[in-house]
């Protein structure tokens, strides 16, 4: 049995992410048996109002939920036909996207808006073994170095 490619996007819901999961779908469908893994992080450390453990599962799946539905919203015109997955990992967005980067052809994220995040890519590029790409809304994919 082969295993499937796939292509992991971080899926923060920003315009860049946006951008970055629309190009990710298309780079997928140009590669037959190409998958989509959208990882949205769930940073437990930087939820400190949620006291509760009841909370904090509500908010897990919160952010699952609304994850899927910008995914569903973000594709919902496309027609391409690849799979599309979601996973919303406990832990802060680097590691996220490094555990799920193994055996992954790349690791597509969206240009930071601010200074939040800023060398995210850079960051990625030397923990992930696969290439690491950033799209920007109207910008050109660019490899992260």
């Amino acid at each position: 049995m082969t295993s499937r490619r796939r292509i992991v996007v971080g899926g923060d819901t920003t315009p860049s992410a946006t951008a970055a999961l629309r190009w990710a779908v298309q780079e997928a469908g140009r590669s037959a048996g190409c998958s989509v893994f959208v990882v949205h992080a769930f940073d437990v450390d930087g939820r400190a109002d949620l006291a509760l453990e009841r909370d904090l599962d509500r908010s897990r799946r919160d952010a699952r939920y609304r994850t899927q539905s910008w995914v569903v919203e973000v594709l919902g015109d496309t027609d391409v036909p690849v799979p599309v997955m979601v996973q919303t990992p406990d832990g802060s967005v680097e590691d996220a996207l490094v555990a799920a980067s193994t055996d992954a052809v790349m690791v597509v994220v969206g240009e930071p808006q601010n200074g939040r995040r800023r060398d995210l890519s850079a960051r990625l590029s030397q923990r992930c073994t696969c290439p690491v790409v950033t799209v920007g809304v109207g910008t050109s994919p660019a490899l992260a170095s």
